[in-house]
């Protein structure tokens, strides 16, 4: 009696299955690309408005902790130094700044002083069409946006 070998089917995908599976993901990838890269100079300005905003409340403290008088002031941003400190200070240099000071002994200068007292301050960021304005108190030295 003959024996019957049953037929041998090659088990995986071809050549020109795995090509078009690539070709798909290539023009996803790169649709999902041009998406983000339009929204990114948004997500870049939010991102300094909210490092400001950070940087600001992490001087407050630090005058308050140190009892001693800390201000924030455009040089700040011309050498940033390492750590978290200074990823927050390159997001903001990435934008145009400009400090309007209520203490006029320090102009161009947000300062705090011990206690986290401030003479107030109102900081304009702009890039391209986008601005906002990051506001400090008097005499409390609150940090707000508007």
């Amino acid at each position: 009696m003959p024996v019957e070998v049953p037929p041998r089917h090659a088990a995986g995908f071809t050549l020109v299955e795995v090509l078009v599976v690539l070709v798909i993901l290539g023009i996803l990838g790169a649709a999902l690309a041009l998406g983000i890269q339009d929204r990114l100079p948004g997500l870049r300005f939010s991102a300094a408005v909210s490092a400001l905003e950070d940087e600001l409340r992490n001087r407050q403290v630090e005058a308050m902790v140190t009892g001693q008088p800390v201000a924030f002031s455009l040089d700040d941003l011309k050498h940033p130094t390492g750590g978290a400190a200074g990823r927050r200070l390159r997001r903001i240099a990435a934008v145009t700044l400009t400090i309007d000071s209520a203490d006029a002994g320090r102009p161009g200068a947000v300062v705090f002083l011990p206690g986290g007292w401030s003479p107030g301050a109102e900081i304009r960021l702009s890039e391209g069409d986008r601005a906002a304005t990051v506001r400090v108190d008097w005499p409390l030295g609150t940090v707000h946006r508007e």
